[in-house]
């Protein structure tokens, strides 16, 4: 995805919490960002605006720590494989995004071997293995979640999965019935 030289100076695989991103891949100035918009976040980067919505979960914590898994696989995924900040992506990128799910490459950057260790340990990484497909779709809608909010609350201009092809919900059937006259 990106050339050999940039893969050597490649930024390390960090837990949101940990991560510190180079002013061109913080988002500060990235390409779907609301321009004008009167923002509803005090966010001034990806991180920043990724910590606001997840501050919406802190009182459910499986929530929470789901969607702070997606958030931050996509984000180290876009910074390190793309080269580009969170709120650059296109809807081609998150294309690519789901066929790298299925295999996230190279394993040994981004699968964990052996046991689940802490958050800090420098052992962690993003993923234990292959998403399933079942993973995979579970993984977008917390993704498309993420964009959404984040173009309600005036930091990024459009969703880019927005325009992912989406299975039409069938009408539930109406249900009519009619009582006898006497009733």
């Amino acid at each position: 995805m990106h050339s050999d030289a940039e893969k050597s100076e490649q930024l390390p695989l960090e837990p949101l919490e940990q991560l510190f991103l180079p002013p061109d891949l913080d988002g500060g100035h990235g390409t779907n960002r609301a321009l004008g918009a009167r923002s509803q976040i005090a966010a001034h980067t990806d991180v920043d605006a990724i910590k606001a919505w997840l501050a919406r979960f802190a009182e459910t914590q499986a929530t929470f720590d789901t969607y702070r898994k997606e958030s931050e696989r996509l984000l180290l995924w876009s910074t390190t494989e793309l080269r580009k900040p969170l709120s650059s992506l296109t809807h081609e990128d998150l294309l690519l995004y789901q066929r790298f799910l299925s295999d996230p490459q190279p394993a040994q950057r981004w699968v964990m071997t052996g046991r689940k260790v802490a958050r800090s340990d420098p052992r962690w990484r993003p993923f234990a293995g292959p998403l399933s497909p079942a993973s995979q779709r579970q993984a977008f809608v917390i993704v498309n979640t993420l964009f959404a909010w984040l173009v309600s609350a005036g930091y990024l201009a459009g969703n880019p999965l927005s325009l992912s092809r989406q299975r039409a919900r069938k009408a539930r059937p109406r249900v009519t019935r009619f009582l006898e006259d006497d009733l």
